[in-house]
Parts: C-alpha cells; structure tokens; sequence
C-alpha cells in the first residue's frame, strides 16, 4: 500500500459525538459494499476499499475512522465495534510533526520551534486533556484564539475530534484546487455534506 494519505478532518464536531459520527460512516460504508467489515491491521486499524469505484478512482485503498478517545476492534460477528480507550488524541499532521500554521486574525505562519511557538505547544498538549480550552496567542498580533479554528496552508495539520483517513493517494482535488465533481462525491459519500472539513496530507 502506498504510504500517502490524506486525511478528512471535521474541526467543528464536539468530542461527544465523534463516535458517534464515526460508527454511523462506518456502518453505511459497510452497507452499501464500499469498505470491509474488519480492519486489516489489528494495531492501526483501516477497512480496505473493496469494488467502489469512486475510491478505486481515488486512489484510496483503505479508509481509517478517527474518533478522539476510542479504538476500533472485532466484534466477534464478522464486524467492528467501536469502543472507549485508544490512543486518538484528535491532532493529524506529518508523522514528523513538522507544520506551519497561519493565525486565523492576522495571517501570521507559526510552526513548533519558532520564536513564540510555546503558546502552540502548550494548546498542543491542552487539547490532549481539555480541548474547550486550547487557545493558541499569536506571537505577533497577540489574539488569543482557538486551536481548531488554525488553518495550514500547506495542508498538514489541523485538530478535530472526528476524521476520516484515506489511505493510498494524496487526494488534491480535495482542497478546492481545481477541485471536481468527483471530489464532491467523494466529499458527500464520506459525510462531508457541505464541503468543509480540514483536508490533512500526510505520509505514513
């Protein structure tokens, strides 16, 4: 499988309800045929893409479910459920840990290791506990504003306590970037009915 993947994040949706969302994508993408029941890697679960060929045109080969705090695991019936305990922590970005993000007021980039950085880094690890409560200051128009709402121009980081994975393409159409209908379907076959979760490009 190739290592690229991009990943689907939904910034807005309150812890509470990611399992939620994440079983109820799940159990219709198992319906309707597009995903296998059970995960193909016990340790780092993703459902292999079977005859669909909006996935196949993709270039998705498997799909992973997020939600902040829980695990996916067998069953016992042929399926998965979706249970409490999990390593989640809701922050998707490069598995280096290298991004950029831009202040959501003034534009400005920040990234870890810059000057002024520690206010990343502690919202960092306060989302890991308190997510409600992680706000980033801008090192240069000092605005204190919330982790979810940093964008990354290049596309490689963004917190949520819902995302989906796809496994096998860097899916560019995704960013609006001369994006087409089938990167519409794409987006609405995965929930994303209106167009805005945060599109994440990483390499695993």
């Amino acid at each position: 499988m190739s290592d690229a993947t991009t990943i689907l994040v939904d910034t807005e949706l309150e812890r509470d309800d990611a399992a939620a969302a994440a079983v109820e994508l799940y159990r219709r993408l198992v319906g309707e045929g597009s995903i296998a029941p059970l995960p193909s890697n016990p340790s780092d679960p993703c459902f292999p893409v079977l005859d669909d060929p909006l996935f196949a045109e993709s270039g998705v080969r498997a799909i992973g479910l997020h939600a902040s705090g829980h695990r996916w695991r067998e069953d016992g019936t042929g399926g998965a459920v979706l249970i409490d305990g999990g390593r989640e922590n809701g922050i998707f970005c490069p598995y280096d840990g290298s991004f950029c993000i831009r202040c959501p007021e003034c534009n400005q980039p920040l990234a870890p290791g810059d000057d002024g950085s520690e206010a990343l880094e502690e919202a960092l690890a306060v989302w890991c506990e308190a997510p409600d409560s992680a706000y980033v200051a801008c090192p240069s128009c000092a605005n204190w504003t919330p982790l979810t709402q940093w964008r990354s121009p290049g596309h490689d980081f963004a917190v949520g306590h819902f995302a989906i994975t796809l496994y096998g393409a860097h899916v560019r159409s995704l960013t609006g970037a001369g994006a087409d209908h089938a990167a519409t379907l794409l987006r609405h076959r995965l929930g994303d009915l209106a167009s805005d979760y945060t599109v994440v490009f990483a390499r695993g």
